[in-house]
């Protein structure tokens, strides 16, 4: 009876044994498995490490001539295109750049003449008044008087807008200025200066517009030629006309601000 409880012991613990319950760790087996399942990406991460370390590597093919030609044109295109877009967008502002002064230069030159027209009516209800208030067979100097008047008033509106005129007698004859119609000995006046002014010339703002019309004197006159008329380009007597100061004094300003 002994031997058979010493032989159930026996195998009571082998028993034991194989389910585990006498590993002092519990099932090996498991824990390893559970162990290998962890860390089996870092594994395999590190064998492709090693074997990409271990693969030689592969030696890059060097590009040809052809192959360098390419990229080069390539890039030169590149560069093309983007300066003729530039190029492109610059004509574009420039030709609205161009517009756009156009139309102000236009706008300032619309605006300057209607100033001097407006001032030029102010003068010409002047005349009409003028010619109103004068009636056939009465005196002519009053109405000679404000014609002068009307005229003073006129030369100050063009003074006041830039017109400048020019040229008297026995100044020196510059061509870039004057226009010599002849040449007549004169007794005072010396030579290549001028004798006689038939049309006076003009400058706006400092720029000649008109040159004057004048007869130079080509110095005293010979003996011979003393009795010779002299070469004038004054009106002819049944020419009606009459004479304006060029130069009009202080009364006669004030007179044609005044206004007949």
């Amino acid at each position: 009876m002994e031997q058979d409880q010493k032989q159930n012991h026996k195998n009571g613990v082998k028993d034991h044994d194989h389910h585990g319950f006498g590993h002092p760790h519990g099932h090996p087996e498991k824990k390893a498995d559970e162990s290998a399942q962890v860390n089996a990406p870092e594994a395999a991460a590190a064998a492709a490490q090693m074997s990409a370390e271990q693969k030689p590597k592969q030696e890059e093919k060097p590009k040809t001539e052809h192959e360098k030609d390419l990229e080069k044109i390539d890039e030169l295109q590149s560069q093309v295109g983007a300066v003729n877009d530039k190029y492109l967008r610059l004509m574009a502002e420039f030709d609205n750049y161009k517009r756009r002064t156009l139309k102000e230069n236009q706008q300032i030159v619309e605006q300057a003449n209607e100033k001097l027209i407006k001032d030029i009516i102010d003068v010409r209800e002047n005349f009409e008044r003028a010619f109103k208030a004068h009636k056939e067979g009465a005196d002519a100097k009053p109405f000679i008087d404000g014609m002068k008047m009307v005229f003073t008033k006129l030369d100050n509106v063009l003074h006041r807008h830039g017109l400048e005129v020019y040229t008297e007698a026995g100044q020196e004859f510059d061509p870039q200025l004057h226009d010599a119609m002849m040449k007549t000995p004169h007794e005072t006046i010396p030579e290549h200066h001028i004798a006689e002014v038939c049309e006076k010339g003009y400058r706006l703002k400092g720029k000649v517009i008109k040159h004057s019309k004048v007869i130079v004197s080509s110095g005293k006159p010979a003996p011979a030629q003393e009795k010779k008329e002299k070469a004038s380009c004054a009106p002819a007597e049944n020419e009606a006309v009459f004479e304006v100061e060029s130069e009009p004094n202080d009364k006669e300003k004030k007179e044609g601000t005044e206004g007949a």
